[in-house]
């Protein structure tokens, strides 16, 4: 029996829910209103979603699909609610689906790209970089203009270190939305990373004109300052930023950092200490004040500020050598070789703690392992370098002693020194 066109219609409009997309249910309706088994579902599953209540959503249009619904938009909704509940792994599955549906029944239709997207983004957060760039390849295929595809492009790429093919995706981005701030940060850094200093300045300059008082901009000016050995233009960049925000922690460890390096270090514990202040817990702060601490020879607090970075953040290279720096200063040996045993384990191509090591087992005297050690290092810096030439002479001295030929070890040490001793002030 045929059904009057009249009767059709007013259905067709009974079934949209008030408030809902109207194109997703355009499509949906286009599409499967010849199947009214799940039509309840959909329809509950939609009005849940335009009350984001995501759990409900994502519950009613899961029922739909089980039902045998194979509308992809109505795929994809189910995936974005169950992405939003925080079912990531689950969300996945149906995006897939929803893509491969796309394809084969609505190849044209908008959400086809964000469907790509959103596998994309599954697929970086767990570090599966192939797939996550073919996904945003299909993305930009579909939609040239989809400037938050090229943005995570971009995220991809500096997540693997490439950063020219990173500022590369952050410029697409910038160019299908010239006034997307985050494009611009992007690029900027990007740029930066690359060694390209006067492209970064340019992208930071177009983004302040957008946003002159975005503290992100001022603290990526102060950075490229710094690259500079502009110190005064960073301590400026900071201050504004001060001015504007005056608890901004990274302005104050800015600050800090100018300072220490222009020698002020009572100014710069002093920033450190404000930072902590307010985030007791902050570990570069930490680390700041420890090593700006041991420039003012106070150094039990330095050991003690150092010794709760590694605390926090054991992975801290640099805090595990200031210490190993520190022990062996104060002759706390055992302690710095564990210390410089740490270096060499997070991070084995950071060869200066072979050269300590060498030192310290001479005053130890424990030969046989200090002359392992400084043959490593001074193959490891090369003969032609400051490093290598020290390493080397200490080196002859411990196979002198060890031929059983008289030296004041100690004068020797003395005479020969070695460069580093006092940390590594970075």
């Amino acid at each position: 029996m045929k059904i009057a066109p009249a009767l059709f219609f007013a259905t067709l409009v009974m079934l949209v829910p008030t408030g809902a997309p109207a194109s997703e249910w355009d499509d949906y309706l286009d599409n499967a209103f010849q199947n009214p088994v799940w039509n309840d579902e959909v329809r509950a599953g939609y009005e849940a979603y335009e009350k984001q209540d995501y759990a409900a959503a994502a519950d009613a249009l899961r029922q739909a699909i089980a039902k045998g619904c194979k509308d992809p938009v109505v795929i994809f909704r189910a995936g974005d609610a169950l992405r939003v509940t925080g079912e990531h792994d689950t969300a996945a599955g149906y995006f897939k689906a929803a893509a491969e549906q796309f394809a084969t029944s609505r190849p044209e239709h908008r959400a086809r790209a964000d469907a790509h997207f959103a596998l994309a983004e599954f697929h970086l957060k767990h570090n599966n970089f192939d797939e996550a760039e073919w996904q945003l390849e299909c993305a930009v295929d579909l939609r040239p203009d989809f400037t938050e595809a090229y943005l995570l492009h971009g995220d991809l790429f500096v997540a693997q270190g490439k950063h020219h093919f990173a500022a590369e995706q952050y410029r697409r981005a910038h160019e299908t939305d010239p006034e997307n701030i985050q494009a611009l940060m992007g690029l900027s850094v990007a740029l930066f990373r690359d060694g390209k200093l006067d492209q970064a300045k340019t992208a930071v300059e177009k983004t302040r004109r957008l946003d002159p008082e975005n503290e992100r901009v001022g603290l990526m000016a102060a950075t490229l300052a710094i690259a500079r050995n502009n110190l005064a233009a960073a301590r400026d960049e900071y201050t504004a930023i001060r001015e504007r925000h005056p608890q901004s922690k990274d302005a104050l460890l800015g600050l800090g950092y100018v300072a220490w390096r222009e020698g002020r270090f009572d100014e710069a514990a002093e920033h450190y200490a404000a930072i902590l202040d307010l985030e007791p817990k902050h570990v570069e702060a930490l680390y700041g004040l420890g090593i700006t601490e041991a420039k003012l020879g106070r150094t039990d607090s330095a050991i003690e500020r150092l010794r709760r970075v590694v605390a926090l953040q054991p992975g801290h290279k640099n805090a595990h050598a200031n210490l190993g720096a520190l022990y062996q200063n104060t002759g706390d040996y055992e302690r710095a070789i564990e210390q410089y045993a740490e270096v060499i384990r997070l991070d084995p191509a950071d060869t200066t703690p072979l050269y300590h090591l060498g030192v310290i087992f001479i005053r130890l005297r424990r030969y046989a392992e200090a002359q392992a050690y400084l043959e490593d290092a001074v193959e490891s810096f090369g003969k032609d370098t400051q490093w290598g030439r020290a390493a080397q002479e200490l080196l002859n001295l411990v196979i002198q002693i060890r031929q059983d030929r008289p030296v004041e070890i100690e004068k020797e040490l003395e005479r020969l020194g070695h460069p580093g001793g006092k940390g590594t002030d970075d």
